[in-house]
């Protein structure tokens, strides 16, 4: 009875040290150590702050044609009917603005580029358990920032270019993961100030480039229901509480890859020291 009792402990304690050493616990120790929920709150609300001012000074800029940034929202979430509406609304350029409105337009979105830029770069460093760089390395992070909306625009272009092509679905999804990843690799590495060897970076751009088409997928599926149920019931200001609950799950996702990418890129696996804000 105690030899049964005793292999029973044993075979207990090998099964949660083997829980204890599995990729998901660990990612999920480092996500907590580096306080993963509240850095992707942050993240999110720097983005919308970020998004926001780009889509009003784009619209400010476009002069006549403001109404296609609207336009292209729409398009890109795929929503319709009232919803279509409030979307343009909503990035509607007001008939009495002026060039001092684009101007302050301009520093704000300045601004909040450069407050995104830094979260998400301390957010990588932090996952790392790399210290900052300081000035030198808020210039990787402004370039890795380039990169970003550099590959997002390509992207785009890509997926238009090849709607028509016969299996072109398909193949847009396979070049996207492949650009993305390869892409990703160079902003990890931009990010990180470069400090780590690429070839510890290569898995999590792979699952970042992976997961940003996956995100991509569901979002075309998922925004036009959330934006349409939030037009309806509060209508411009909906869209707003649709938009920032979609960068709340684009954080999340950001700060997942950074998390992954430094437990699985590691050469040997340690307890992440726990880092503060």
């Amino acid at each position: 009875m105690a030899q049964r009792l005793g292999r029973h402990h044993d075979d207990l304690g090998a099964l949660l040290r083997r829980v204890r050493s599995s990729l998901l616990v660990r990612c999920l120790r480092r996500f907590a150590a580096i306080g993963g929920r509240d850095r992707l709150l942050v993240l999110a609300g720097q983005a919308f702050t970020t998004v926001v001012p780009l889509a009003i000074v784009v619209a400010a800029v476009a002069g006549r044609d403001s109404a296609a940034v609207g336009d292209r929202m729409v398009r890109r979430f795929h929503v319709t009917g009232d919803a279509a509406s409030a979307v343009r609304t909503l990035f509607e350029r007001p008939p009495d603005s002026t060039g001092a409105i684009t101007v302050v337009g301009v520093v704000v979105l300045l601004a909040s580029l450069l407050s995104l830029t830094r979260s998400l770069q301390r957010t990588y460093e932090a996952a790392w358990e790399l210290p900052p760089r300081g000035m030198r390395g808020t210039l990787y992070g402004v370039g890795g920032m380039g990169v970003l909306v550099t590959q997002l625009l390509v992207l785009s272009l890509l997926a238009s270019a090849l709607r028509p092509v016969p299996a072109g679905s398909v193949l847009t999804v396979l070049l996207r993961v492949v650009l993305a990843s390869l892409l990703w690799l160079i902003l990890q590495d931009l990010l990180l100030a470069r400090r780590v060897p690429r070839r510890q970076l290569v898995p999590g751009a792979v699952v970042a480039g992976v997961g940003q088409v996956l995100i991509s997928i569901y979002s075309a599926v998922w925004m036009p229901r959330l934006i349409g149920s939030n037009a309806e019931q509060y209508g411009v200001i909906g869209v707003t509480f649709a938009m920032l609950t979609w960068l709340i799950v684009l954080a999340a996702c950001l700060v997942a890859v950074a998390v992954i990418s430094a437990e699985v890129g590691q050469p040997a696996h340690h307890e992440p020291a726990h880092t503060p804000g």
